[in-house]
Order: structure tokens, then C-alpha cells, then sequence
């Protein structure tokens, strides 16, 4: 399922609805400490006299191992007609959580001391602490995003954490560096012989210019209804992608990686996504008083 608001903030309410979003991520199941996602969202419309915008509000937490983050976003987009279809300039700001799991750490090896000739954790301010509290840490966090659409295609560039922050766990050996990172995904609709069918491929580059990731996908489509696809994740993995329209504006989607990178080894990866849009009534309707209702 496309899921654009999660990293571009031009994307919100690009369909001119109200959108409720929620999805699951379950990573390298029977993995032990694997990731686990989740990622909430509303977003909806709104016009001040001729112009379009759209506002949201994003919640999204990760538990990896010991460490979990957690992020509250407040996201902008003002929107312009453009070519055939709509551009989305888009800004959120808020904040990111990191939190340490201190009980869960063993720094010792043996539940008592260091280990024999490990100086490291003997000069780390962590392992010679007594407190068995979480560990937390706050910092502002921001983002941009342009985002095109029409009919026929897509076009979004983004850019995540763009202050580039530093959250502090109160030790100069405890702080933790949030890289930028950079979001170009693009997709188009052909249309098939058979006017039932229509398929989309797509694809989304994700880097910090440290790391690099892409997904080359298609999608066949079934009816604007019912849908499946592959995406291949550049020397990672094959994801397999299922999704259906239950009723009217409610969405389902399912996905599950199947790893082919030999530094994994799992049962793959599990995602679900389920997606409410409907059309908002903020005009009052007109009320009229009857004379036989005293």
C-alpha cells in the first residue's frame, strides 16, 4: 500500500480527503530483539478563501533490541494546480524520543564485573551506574517535502530529519546522531487492453549518503479494488504485496519480505496497513423551522 505522508510531508492530503492511517511492522521475525514499527496518521484538507492546504498529525515508534524511538509530527502542506495534476509543498516539525533500556543491558558479561581486559566498559559511565531506569532522550526534529500527482503518475523528493540532531543521554559517550536522510520516489499508471486492469510500477531511493537503498516495484490493479505486486529491494530482499478495498474508502494492505541477504537469517518480515479516507462536511446545513412544530 502506498503510503506516501510517511516520509513527505507535500503528500498530505493529496487526495483532497480526510485519511486515517495506521500500519505494523513486524522485521526478521524469530529474530531475536527484532524491529517492530508502527506508524499512526490522520490527515485532512482544508481552503482559506482560493487556495488548498492540508494538515496532519503523525505518530511513529520503533523498538530495535534495547533502544526505542518514538517521534510525534506536526505536518503542512499547501497545495497548487500544476501541469495535470496537484504539487504539495509540505513541512512538519516535532519531536523525536529515543529511550534506552538500561535494565535490559549487561555490560559485565558476567552479571557482576567487567570482563577480564575490557577496558572499554571498565571507562564507560553506563556500566559503572546503579540506576536500572530507562534512559531518555528529546530532540526537535523537522522535515521537507515537494510531492506531484495526477492520474497518471506521481513524483515525490523529501527530506527527513533536516536538522540533523543529536539526542543526549547526559554523557558526551552517550549521545546518539540522527542522520538527514533523502526520500525521490516516482511511479506511473498503464493502462491495460482490458480497461479492468491497470498496472503501476514504481520506485523510492532512501539515502544519507552513507547508506544506500531502492525498491523497484509494480503493482497490477484490479477494478481501482483489489491488487498485487512484487518489489525487489536492491540486495536485500523480493517483498510480495496483496491489498483490497473492504467497502467504501477502507483500504487493506499486506506485505512480507522474503530476505536474500546472507547477514540475515529469519523468517522474513511481516506489514500490514490499513487506510480510512473519506470526504469531509465542514459546511453547516441549512436548517429550517417549521411553523406546525411549536
Amino acid at each position: 500500500m502506498e503510503l506516501p505522508e510517511t516520509n513527505n510531508a507535500g503528500a498530505v492530503a493529496q487526495n483532497e480527503m480526510m485519511n486515517l492511517i495506521g500500519a505494523y511492522r513486524l522485521q526478521w521475525a524469530g529474530f531475536s530483539d527484532a524491529p517492530v514499527d508502527m506508524f499512526f496518521s490522520v490527515n485532512m484538507p482544508f481552503s482559506v478563501s482560493d487556495t488548498k492546504h492540508g494538515v496532519g498529525l503523525v505518530f511513529s515508534s520503533e523498538n530495535i533490541g534495547l533502544f526505542k524511538d518514538q517521534s510525534v509530527l506536526l505536518q503542512y502542506s499547501y497545495k497548487m494546480r500544476f501541469w495535470k495534476g496537484v504539487v504539495g509543498l509540505g513541512l512538519n516539525v516535532g519531536f523525536l524520543s529515543q529511550t534506552f533500556d538500561f535494565s535490559g543491558a549487561d555490560f559485565t558479561g558476567n552479571g557482576s564485573s567487567p570482563i577480564e581486559g575490557d577496558e572499554y566498559h571498565k571507562q564507560d559511565p553506563y556500566s559503572s551506574s546503579s540506576s536500572s531506569d530507562d534512559d531518555n532522550a528529546l530532540t526537535f526534529d523537522a522535515g521537507v517535502g515537494a510531492y506531484y500527482s495526477d492520474d497518471e503518475m506521481f513524483v515525490g523528493l523529501s527530506v527527513a530529519h533536516l536538522n540533523s540532531g543529536t539526542t543526549d543521554f547526559g554523557t558526551d559517550s552517550a549521545e546518539m546522531y540522527v542522520p538527514r536522510i533523502f526520500y525521490l520516489s516516482g511511479g506511473y499508471n498503464i493502462p491495460q487492453r482490458n480497461a479492468f486492469y491497470v498496472l503501476k510500477p514504481s520506485t523510492q531511493i532512501r539515502t544519507d549518503f552513507s547508506d544506500f537503498q531502492m525498491d523497484l516495484t509494480c503493482v497490477l490493479e484490479y477494478d481501482k479494488r483489489i491488487r498485487g505486486g512484487l518489489t525487489y529491494r536492491l540486495g536485500d530482499a523480493f517483498v510480495f504485496l496483496v491489498g483490497m478495498d473492504l467497502f467504501s474508502g477502507l483500504r487493506l494492505g499486506y506485505s512480507y519480505d522474503l530476505p536474500i541477504s546472507r547477514m540475515i537469517s529469519s523468517g522474513g518480515s511481516h506489514e500490514i496497513c490499513l487506510r480510512y479516507s473519506f470526504k469531509p462536511e465542514f459546511s453547516k446545513k441549512n436548517k429550517y423551522k417549521s411553523d406546525r412544530i411549536l
